[in-house]
């Protein structure tokens, strides 16, 4: 599973003016936010834990400004000594690439799955992705060409309006990374024109998703407006044991996991339909002594795999490991977040931008349901297969 993104911030912003003088593109508050905290969280959501932000102007009020809500989210900051260009900062970095990494530019938002760009990639053998857009604007844009099997064949400059373009995102293989010579260098040329040119196989794959540019003023200007339209979403709450798989008691360990009918495809039409998935779950098991704290952690991390394995994503999983009845007295005690408590429903709303009045609640008990009821919205009995359901509920 691919776990880093590389966050491209090294740009000067001269279409900004003024603006830019004082502060980097990335770092411009959108809704009291920098624009940056908006692609991690986007990225954080679909599982990325490592970000390398890599910097050349101004790159000391990144230090300063970059912040993130997630304790468990590992953001290093690299600087650049003078300016080496998108591809040339990634090769700069390359003692702390992993052994495949997602990039994304810092002056753009591109709402997709990149597990399916992952996916797609390494169902072609390919080594390098790149996620494209439909665009119908006149600018001198290279576009691409693919085939069938989402190949890239071409990429070049074409005078029709619509266009494939890159969206900004981009899933890579270090190997490809390591050819390359430290200087100035950019993607397009030297990685995705190179290789193409030495017919090596790029995977591409379009999606129709939500796109923001804020390099100009008047994208700029439409900033707020499309971070309050795309990025508060509906949500689909979830339990886990009687939901996301079967209810067979304490369930703590991989090879007790069985999988509810269809659990897979109806995630992955939820991603696809712009739609939050999170997982609430009543952990008595570790109250009292059955398994341990950790051995939830690990089977959540095993879950989060199996589900980005097949393109697919849970953004979040809560959890209430208290019980009054516990055995272990750190957690022997009643808790607002033991369902049929609302406290992980309420905190998942501070904690994401989700639309309560188009969010609904599966579960197996009515635990889960008072539980979603409590917190006003909309709650379901869990049915035989999860995915008509959920299509049912949604359409």
């Amino acid at each position: 599973m691919t776990d880093q993104c590389i966050i491209l911030v090294g740009g000067i912003g001269s279409r900004l003016g003024k603006i830019t003088r004082k502060i980097p593109k990335p770092l411009i508050k959108i809704n009291n936010k920098p624009f940056i905290n908006y692609i991690i969280k986007n990225f954080y959501r679909q599982g990325i834990r490592n970000f390398l932000i890599l910097t050349w102007y101004k790159n000391h009020l990144f230090q300063k400004q970059l912040n993130t809500n997630f304790k468990d989210a590992n953001i290093k900051i690299i600087k650049e000594n003078k300016k080496l260009g998108t591809a040339g900062a990634i090769r700069n970095a390359f003692k702390y690439l992993k052994d495949s990494f997602f990039v994304t530019n810092g002056d753009t938002f591109f709402d997709i799955n990149i597990r399916d760009l992952e996916l797609q990639t390494k169902k072609n053998f390919s080594k390098i992705g790149v996620a494209l857009k439909l665009s119908l604007e006149h600018k001198n844009y290279l576009s691409y060409k693919i085939n069938n099997k989402k190949i890239v064949t071409s990429y070049k400059k074409i005078k029709k309006n619509k266009k494939l373009v890159c969206g900004g995102i981009y899933y890579l293989n270090k190997t490809v990374i390591k050819k390359l010579k430290k200087e100035n260098l950019d993607i397009d040329k030297d990685i995705i024109l190179k290789n193409l040119r030495n017919k090596r196989k790029i995977t591409a794959k379009i999606f129709n998703k939500s796109f923001i540019d804020i390099g100009s003023k008047s994208s700029l200007k439409k900033a707020s407006n499309f971070i309050k339209k795309n990025i508060n979403k509906p949500c689909v709450f979830l339990d886990r044991d009687g939901v996301i798989n079967y209810d067979t008691g304490y369930v703590h360990k991989p090879r007790q996991i069985k999988w509810s009918k269809n659990i897979f495809k109806a995630v992955k039409f939820l991603n696809d339909n712009n739609i939050r998935v999170i997982i609430l779950t009543n952990q008595a098991g570790i109250a009292k002594g059955i398994y341990k704290e950790n051995d939830f952690f690990n089977l959540t991390n095993w879950i989060s795999k199996e589900f980005i394995k097949r393109g697919s994503f849970i953004d979040y999983t809560y959890y209430c490991p208290f019980h009054p009845n516990g055995k272990i007295k750190k957690f022997r005690k009643h808790s607002i977040y033991r369902k049929p408590g609302n406290g992980m429903i309420e905190k998942a709303f501070k904690d994401w931008e989700i639309l309560r009045n188009k969010s609904i609640l599966i579960g197996d008990k009515k635990i889960d349901i008072t539980a979603g009821i409590k917190s006003k919205i909309k709650s379901f009995y869990v049915e035989k297969d999860v995915l008509k359901q959920v299509i049912k509920l949604i359409q």
